[in-house]
């Protein structure tokens, strides 16, 4: 689950960057998408750093 406050500034970053104001729904399954995707993108080099805290914080999304 991603935190309102994170949600608020995808929500602003995407309005600055393409002018669309997306409501929460849209805003939360976009942004899910996105981590998911960067999850299996990263994952081959996520493997090869142990004990990092990115890969804590990851595994918490």
């Amino acid at each position: 689950m991603i935190s309102n406050e994170l949600l608020e500034k995808f929500k602003r970053l995407y309005q600055e960057k393409y002018n669309i104001t997306l409501s929460d729904e849209e805003a939360t399954q976009m942004a899910t998408d996105f981590l998911n995707l960067m999850k299996v993108l990263l994952r081959p080099k996520l493997k090869k750093i142990k004990n990092s805290q990115f890969i804590q914080e990851m595994n918490q999304i």
